[in-house]
């Protein structure tokens, strides 16, 4: 892709997928009883300390809803802000966490259908709302070498994977758009040969309320990019990188009916937004995104100078030179994961004129005095090869034959 990378979700490992085999029921999953006794309390930072009544033994993945929360029910389609953290199933010893960081994971329940059902239904099919917790368990699996694993996750909050509200009406000054929400947006009907602005331009499609975008945020997006030259789509986040082929029963001619086809389209899943932070990508994004409210779409052209700069020799992008189109939804805008802190240099003395010159003639010093030991053990170690030649030609003229002996005769 040419501009994000695709969002990663779930910060902390869970190991592969075993089939579940007892029923599930709203308060969990599984062997819920082998999670009874559970307690959770929380550091002044916000970090959480689990006690187990007794070590986490079960057979099946299991997972308990251990405060239901009292915002509204999970909806398993929307992106989940959440915090983690991994526990020792033996001891409570959380190993690691996000609940004190300021940062939010973001989970996307949807890309966890097909990689991890587990998880999925322990999201989806449980009495879990926003607020509340819900502790996941998988014993150990020989096949896929993972240990067993513990699991505490809190939905924080929950929001749309995309701009999420009413159209508003185009002005007509930009390219017609065809915008429907939840839905990639199209380029309608593009006038190729009209000209093309000179500055950054944009329009909201949709109206959001939600945070306002700073220029130094982590956006998560999904987004549509065309070039204004031909109308031709580039990139797009809306688009699986592999989509699934459909599935239904083959007709008689080996192919899946258009019905089946269509069916099987309409419960294709969402792919997930991606993620960047705002002040590493081209500087028309940031124009054009910053203080924009999540929850929007936006419609924005980009000149050359404001996308990947004017073709030339030292140019050699696929874009360079090209006006951009791009329509946006903002999901999310959060605060950029904090870089560890250096440690401290020590501050290096300032020198005077007359000092920096005597290092320099110190320098030079060391240097002839090292050229000068170099050149002192090249001279001792030719001597030494000279003697050992006149000594190896006397060895040979003390047991050379001689003029009237052949060699055998020796």
């Amino acid at each position: 892709m040419h501009v994000p990378r695709r969002l990663t979700y779930l910060a902390l490992s869970v190991p592969a997928v075993m089939v579940l085999s007892s029923c599930s029921s709203s308060s969990g999953l599984g062997d819920t009883d082998a999670l009874n006794g559970i307690e959770v309390n929380y550091t002044e930072d916000g970090a959480p300390e689990v006690m187990l009544r007794n070590p986490v033994e079960a057979d099946e993945e299991s997972a308990k809803v251990l405060e239901a929360g009292d915002g509204d029910a999970v909806d398993s389609e929307q992106i989940l802000e959440v915090s983690q953290a991994m526990v020792d199933p033996s001891t409570g010893s959380v190993e690691q966490e996000t609940f004190s960081e300021s940062v939010p994971a973001l989970l996307y329940p949807p890309i966890f259908q097909e990689s991890n059902e587990f998880v999925y239904e322990s999201l989806a099919d449980t009495d879990l709302n926003v607020g509340g917790e819900i502790m996941l368990y998988e014993p150990m699996n020989e096949e896929a070498q993972s240990p067993e694993s513990l699991i505490l996750i809190r939905v924080d909050d929950q929001y749309p994977a995309y701009a999420d509200g009413e159209p508003e009406e185009q002005s007509g000054d930009l390219p017609a758009i065809v915008n429907e929400p939840g839905e990639q947006p199209e380029l309608e009907d593009h006038d190729t040969d009209s000209e093309a602005p000179d500055e950054v331009e944009t329009e909201i499609l949709i109206e959001g309320d939600g945070d306002e975008v700073e220029a130094e945020d982590e956006v998560v997006v999904h987004y549509t990019g065309w070039k204004w030259s031909d109308g031709e789509e580039f990139d797009s986040s809306w688009t699986a990188e592999e989509p699934a082929a459909p599935e239904g029963e083959e007709s008689e001619d080996g192919e899946a009916s258009e019905e089946e086809a269509q069916e099987s389209a309409e419960d294709d899943v969402l792919p997930a937004p991606a993620t960047f932070p705002l002040d590493q990508v081209v500087d028309g994004w940031g124009e054009a995104l910053v203080g924009q409210h999540t929850g929007s779409r936006v419609l924005m052209v980009l000149p050359p100078e404001a996308a990947y700069g004017e073709e030339s020799d030292d140019n050699d992008n696929d874009l360079a030179g090209e006006t951009l189109i791009f329509v946006v939804d903002i999901v999310a805008s959060v605060d950029q994961p904090e870089q560890p802190e250096q440690p401290e240099q020590p501050e290096q003395p300032e020198l005077s004129e007359e000092e920096m010159e005597e290092l320099q003639r110190q320098l030079e010093e060391q240097q002839e005095d090292v050229e000068g030991e170099e050149s002192s053990d090249g001279e001792e170690s030719s001597g030494d090869e000279e003697s050992e030649g006149n000594n190896d030609e006397s060895a040979e003229d003390e047991d050379a034959p001689a003029e009237d002996e052949s060699p055998a005769e020796q």
